[in-house]
C-alpha cells in the first residue's frame, strides 16, 4: 500500500510546484502592470497640468481626481 501512495505523493507535489509557480508569475504580472498604470496615471497628471491654459477647469478636475484616488489609496 504505501508503494501505491507514494505516486500519488509525486503527483500532488509537482502540482503544488506547477501552481506555486503559477501564482509567482501571475503576481510579477499584475505587479508590472500595476506600474505601468501608475506611470500612465503620472504622465496623464503632468498633461493635464501643463495643458491647464487649455481648459483650466477640466485640468484641475482631472488633477482634483487622480490626487483624490491617491490619497485614498494611501490610507489603505
Amino acid at each position: 500500500m504505501g508503494a501505491a501512495i507514494m505516486p500519488l505523493v509525486l503527483v500532488v507535489f509537482v502540482l503544488v510546484l506547477g501552481l506555486g509557480a503559477a501564482a509567482i508569475i501571475t503576481a510579477e504580472r499584475l505587479r508590472r502592470e500595476n506600474a505601468a498604470l501608475r506611470g500612465l496615471v503620472d504622465r496623464l497628471k503632468d498633461i493635464a497640468w501643463d495643458q491647464r491654459e487649455l481648459d483650466p477647469n477640466l485640468s484641475t478636475i482631472i488633477i482634483d481626481e487622480i490626487r483624490t484616488y491617491e490619497k485614498k489609496e494611501l490610507r489603505g
